[in-house]
């Protein structure tokens, strides 16, 4: 399975800024299988940022 990991960094009281990494070491994996000719690969590395803001 792969491994994931987050980030978090709070910029002031309203602004959160968040990075998460899927697929850390961008191994291939299957996520799911059903029987033989239904084999689901799993996602390469993803990156995603978000800012989180509290008004």
């Amino acid at each position: 399975m792969p491994v994931n990991a987050a980030l978090f960094y709070t910029v002031n009281a309203n602004f959160k800024l968040q990075l998460n990494v899927e697929n850390l070491s961008d191994k291939k994996y299957y996520a799911f299988a059903n029987g033989d000719n239904n084999i689901t690969p799993g996602s390469p590395r993803a990156y995603r940022v978000s800012l989180h803001a509290n008004f």
